[in-house]
């Protein structure tokens, strides 16, 4: 949730409308009033240096936050069997069933709602030049998708039964 919602602050911050004042301006190129917060413009090579890291952490995010949900789950699972283990293995079954098939269901819409928002920053950046950054995010969402997809794949591939 907390990831979620600084993603949230870092989108409105984001546009935050610049105002100039042109006395500040001149103020600034004065020689007397130099500083290091007046200084010229910094290298484009530096300001894009991390670009690429942040990409692939922003790529990560819908896979943490379905780790997240999914620990969650799992914890409210043994919560349930716990709360309900004097009345029987049935209703054991019945509160895991219920915690398990609401943590799917909660993981899979924000799963779905972190990549829609990975996917329009990641447009975002390719429109505005970042295409180094916005291709580690990109591959970053291409190896979550692949974590994802990899159980998924071996639980049909392989055999559910032992042979005899």
């Amino acid at each position: 949730m907390l990831i979620v919602s600084l993603l949230f602050i870092r989108q409105r911050l984001d546009r935050i409308p610049v105002f100039r004042n042109e006395g500040l301006e001149e103020k600034a190129m004065s020689s007397k009033s130099y500083n290091t917060f007046n200084g010229p413009a910094q290298y484009p090579s530096l300001q894009n240096k991390g670009s690429a890291l942040r990409g692939v952490l922003i790529g990560l995010i819908p896979l943490g936050l379905l780790l997240v949900i999914v620990a969650v789950t799992f914890l409210l699972t043994a919560l349930a069997r716990q709360l309900v283990a004097s009345s029987g293995f049935f209703a054991q079954q019945q509160a895991s069933v219920i915690v398990l098939i609401a943590g799917l269901v909660v993981a899979l819409v924000v799963y779905v709602i972190a990549i829609v928002r990975t996917m329009r920053n990641i447009t975002s950046w390719q429109r505005n030049g970042a295409d180094g950054q916005a291709r580690a995010a990109l591959l970053a969402l291409g190896c979550t998708a692949l974590i994802v997809l990899v159980p998924v794949v071996l639980a049909i591939v392989l055999p559910q039964n032992p042979a005899p």
